[in-house]
């Protein structure tokens, strides 16, 4: 009995499964019905606790069986709205477009966490000019790239909080699942408040000018990349974390600011001796770390590539 209890369960979800997809393929459900496994999940250990409560164990099919029609009622009652799915998707079918950054910086912000979460992608990172765009807190331009049919270039890239005097500015790619990937961003910082800066992305390259921004903290995780890092007098210390594949990135550190280093995994070409730097408990260090106003704190995680620095004498306006 128990045995013609499994078979028939699991028949009944491989036809319930195949019904689910039909209407999905032909918009009677929304293809978000899946986002409700989050919601129901919890379903999954009641019918398992009402088994054992009866002595009997339920079959896996009969539990799923249960589970789905539950979400697909579930789906009705919440009104999702079917879209329509195109008959012959075509995957080589590339659209493009541009788009501007423009966030104001409320008067209560002293600091601002931001987020790139990118692909592939040419950045070019610099500080804001004050003195045209003082009331901003960051502005720029970007180029996209989707594989969808019908982007909506409306959708923002980016994404606000904001937590007392702290403000969180989040820029990645919307739609997921590559809809629209991000590429050529060129972003505009204003140097009036501190931040933290975040990036994460499969490869970038580029330039990332820190020269007159006060970045408190820095991470960087990126695949195989090509990029310029640099960092000014700017009066504060930073910390900083670079993780990278097979890269070659290139420090431009004024010889004015203290510079420590620590490098881990491989580089296959460095010249920090070259550059001053001498090498202290594994940490590579300039001989005026301890009595520079600005102070730079490095960690460096690297697969394979080439580090190289750059130690410029600024110049007296």
């Amino acid at each position: 009995m128990k045995r013609a209890f499994t078979s028939v369960s699991r028949g009944l979800l491989l036809i319930v499964l195949g019904f689910i997809f039909f209407m999905l393929n032909y918009g009677v459900l929304s293809w978000s019905l899946w986002a409700h496994v989050i919601d129901l999940w919890p379903l999954i250990l009641i019918l398992t606790g009402i088994g054992l409560f009866f002595n009997r164990q339920i079959p896996l099919s009969a539990v799923l069986l249960i589970f789905l029609l539950s979400m697909v009622g579930y789906s009705l009652a919440v009104g999702d709205k079917p879209g329509p799915i195109p008959r012959y998707h075509s995957f080589n079918s590339v659209s493009d477009g541009t788009g501007g950054i423009d966030v104001p910086l409320p008067t209560d912000v002293k600091k601002a966490q931001v987020n790139l979460k990118l692909g592939g992608a040419q950045v070019q990172v610099k500080d804001l000019d004050s003195g045209s765009n003082g009331g901003q807190l960051m502005t720029g331009t970007y180029k996209w790239a989707s594989r969808s049919l019908n982007p909506d270039p409306r959708t923002s890239v980016v994404q606000i909080k904001q937590s007392g005097d702290t403000l969180t500015a989040t820029l990645s790619s919307p739609g997921g699942k590559g809809e629209r990937n991000l590429s050529d961003i060129a972003l505009n910082l204003s140097p009036k408040i501190h931040y933290d800066l975040d990036i994460n992305a499969g490869a970038i390259n580029g330039m990332i000018d820190l020269g007159r921004l006060m970045v408190d903290n820095l991470k960087i995780s990126t695949g195989a990349s090509n990029f310029e890092l640099q960092f000014g007098e700017t009066g504060i210390a930073t910390q900083g974390k670079i993780d990278s594949g097979a890269s070659k990135l290139t420090l431009v550190v004024p010889e004015s600011v203290g510079l420590q280093i620590r490098l881990n995994g491989v580089a296959t070409s460095t010249d920090f001796m070259g550059s001053g730097l001498l090498l202290e408990d594994k940490k590579w260090i300039s001989s005026n770390y301890s009595d520079a106003k600005t102070k730079i704190d490095l960690e460096i995680s690297t697969a394979a590539g080439t580090v190289r620095l750059e130690r410029p004498k600024l110049s007296i306006q």
